[in-house]
């Protein structure tokens, strides 16, 4: 951007560009535990975000770093001895300019040229030069990628491996799912340092009007073309999508003008 071509600011959008993906991939290698593996092919940073916050609504928020020594347990410290301020690249941020940087990378649209539409070189170098400044400012940042919450966390009631969910702020309940088999969970956040996992099973009853058996699958395993044999009558139940139509009523009789006349 230094040398005044503008011919080389498409190369400096790329680089910002890539620059934000990097920015935004490291944010999420913080929270790698709690990344879904289905989300792991994600590479627009706009998705990624999305997940991030998602996970931790405080994930693409500035936040500041002290400590200090209490008087006694639960009292503030009467001197806090600060580690810096971490910048982080937002949300915000990303809607605004990674696309719009994306633009210059293309050649001027057919109905741009005909109308006579040239690229304003002097907008894309203020757009290049605010987002490398905003860059700089994160990359400057004495605190790295800091993320704090409180964590509730058992052993999956279905293949044991351990389910861990962050508890958000201010939220009583929230969902949880098992990265390894799928299985899902309601967490409530019960007070005094404890949670309970609640099974995400929903109630089905065997398709036999004369039996009333039922099975409590868990959600995540509800899908179409998924069936089971029923322990009471024997029979096969299949879950399907399906569409239920009503046939259209008689046709109401209308009376013509002169007849509602007469």
């Amino acid at each position: 951007m230094e040398s005044g071509d503008a011919e080389r600011l498409k190369y400096a959008a790329l680089e910002l560009r890539m620059a934000m993906e990097s920015l935004t991939y490291d944010r999420a290698l913080a929270y790698k535990e709690e990344f879904p593996p289905a989300e792991y092919e994600t590479w627009q940073p706009r998705k990624v975000m999305a997940v991030l916050l998602d996970i931790d609504p405080t994930a693409d928020k500035d936040s500041s770093l002290a400590f200090g020594i209490e008087p006694s347990y639960g009292e503030k410290p009467d001197v806090m001895h600060s580690l810096g301020t971490e910048k982080v690249l937002s949300m915000s941020t990303l809607k605004k300019h990674y696309d719009a940087l994306g633009s210059y990378l293309h050649v001027l649209a057919m109905s741009r040229r005909r109308a006579g539409i040239a690229i304003n070189y002097d907008k894309m170098r203020t757009r290049c030069e605010d987002i490398a400044g905003y860059l700089r400012e994160v990359l400057a940042s004495p605190v790295w990628n800091s993320t704090f919450g409180t964590f509730a966390t058992i052993d999956c009631q279905k293949c044991g491996k351990p389910v861990r969910k962050r508890l958000p702020q201010g939220v009583d309940c929230t969902k949880a799912t098992c990265f390894e088999c799928g299985a899902s969970y309601v967490v409530r956040d019960v007070g005094e340092n404890q949670a309970h996992f609640e099974p995400d099973q929903v109630e089905l009853h065997c398709a036999n009007n004369g039996c009333e058996t039922a099975i409590y699958p868990w959600r995540s395993e509800i899908a179409p073309g998924v069936g089971w044999t029923c322990d009471v009558c024997g029979g096969e139940n299949i879950v399907q999508l399906g569409i239920s139509h009503t046939p259209k009523g008689p046709a109401a009789a209308v009376a013509s003008p002169a007849e509602a006349h007469e």
